[in-house]
């Protein structure tokens, strides 16, 4: 069963790798040598011109690259790059963190010749708003844009799909806009200027102040699931059951909790409260409630930007919980608005030792399968999200040495 369990997590891991490495046209970590700007697709075509500092800092996976705003940039070209924006569909995958405060819209990403508004890509970031606006243009009749004001984030992971006449936008891996292109239409980009980062040939525009990391362009256009498994949740507390939104980790009174971040950059940390905290400045603590309890953290970075996050801790009584008592919900949500998105197991102390966990389609498929007692159901079957309707689950758990299986159904509500 060890080696079956090892097998599965290996596909696993090896299917993610082969779904984020497909299509893929360049990818850039800029944790090659230091943070040197280089193309790491293997395709010998892609060429790259950089300007300016090779300057360093800290990214969202190892290091990133830092443009002053001044003359910082580089470009990105060769035949499958042309390819990917004239005629085919595809996606833009980056991180960006902004260090300046200034009004003016800074060119991310560009593709166009100077200033003219045909046959043209590019994305701009207004600082002092937190605008975003993402432009293709074929001609004054074909075109796509999108224009939103972000939440606030240090890091902010940018995906631009192009799929046909769609155009959607997402940010921190939630959907912020669509478009279609007139006529359902591709807006396709086919011009003699280069991919340009952290430039533009428009003299309107700024040049970027700030952090860009994890660059990848596809020639296709990427699923959600796609777009999930790229996103790093920077600055976020990955104990639990998943690191964005409010954690949740049960114990035993008595027991304790080593606390695990996702990368972060920053330099200060405060938990609040203190109390049952080992050292509350330190990003990993070991924290020993005695009831339950939201732990929120706050961190800082050297640029004065913060984050926050929270982990709630439930303390359970051990002689207060009766094996065989199994907690499950009737319904779920999995819509990603940070409620009931996952089903699972809600009092996993009265499992006592789980053997599987299987939930099933009506037609006898496993949708979801786990020997895990803290796993739960994000809602998802083969990287698609499964229609609404109802579900069976079976639950295979040993109490007192005796095996039990407790089974019944779930609404998928979306």
């Amino acid at each position: 069963m060890r080696i079956l369990t090892f097998l599965i997590t290996l596909f696993a891991v090896v299917n993610l790798q082969a779904q984020t490495s497909q299509s893929l046209v360049s990818y850039i970590s800029f944790n090659q040598n230091g943070c040197d700007v280089k193309d790491e697709s293997g395709d010998p075509a892609i060429q790259l011109f950089v300007n300016g500092d090779d300057a360093c800092g800290c990214g969202v996976d190892g290091n990133c690259r830092f443009f002053d705003g001044t003359d910082d940039w580089f470009y990105l070209f060769g035949p499958r790059v042309e390819d990917t924006f004239s005629t085919i569909d595809f996606s833009l995958s980056f991180y960006f963190k902004p260090t300046s405060n200034s009004a003016g819209y800074q060119a991310l990403f560009s593709k166009k010749v100077g200033c003219t508004g045909d046959a043209a890509f590019v994305i701009r970031f207004n600082p002092a708003n937190r605008s975003l606006s993402v432009e293709l243009t074929e001609n004054s009749t074909i075109t796509a844009s999108i224009a939103k004001t972000l939440p606030f984030s240090c890091w902010y992971h940018v995906v631009v799909v192009r799929k046909g006449p769609t155009t959607t936008l997402y940010v921190n891996k939630a959907k912020l806009g669509e478009v279609n292109s007139p006529g359902t239409l591709r807006v396709n980009v086919s011009n003699s200027e280069p991919l340009t980062i952290g430039s533009s040939d428009c003299s309107l525009d700024e040049d970027f102040e700030g952090y860009i990391d994890e660059i990848r362009l596809y020639s296709r256009a990427l699923s959600f699931q796609d777009i999930e498994d790229l996103y790093l949740a920077p600055d976020q507390i990955k104990t639990g059951l998943k690191p964005t939104g409010v954690n949740e980790s049960t114990i035993f009174l008595g027991e304790s909790v080593s606390i695990q971040l996702t990368n972060s950059c920053a330099s200060s940390f405060d938990w609040v409260p203190v109390t049952n905290v080992v050292d509350p400045n330190i990003p990993n603590p070991v924290i020993t409630p005695t009831e339950t309890t939201t732990y929120k953290l706050t961190m800082l970075d050297n640029e004065g930007c913060k984050s926050e996050d929270s982990i709630r801790i439930i303390v359970v009584d051990k002689t207060s919980v009766k094996c065989g008592d199994i907690l499950l919900p009737s319904a779920f949500t999995p819509n990603d608005d940070g409620l009931n998105d996952r089903y699972g197991i809600s009092n996993i102390f009265a499992v006592g030792e789980m053997i599987s966990f299987e939930i099933f389609d009506r037609w006898g498929n496993i949708v979801f399968y786990t020997e895990d007692v803290r796993d739960s159901w994000d809602g998802f079957y083969r990287g698609e999200a499964v229609n609404p309707g109802v579900f069976l689950y079976k639950i295979s758990y040993r109490c007192e040495g005796k095996e039990n299986v407790n089974s019944g159904s779930v609404t998928v509500l979306r």
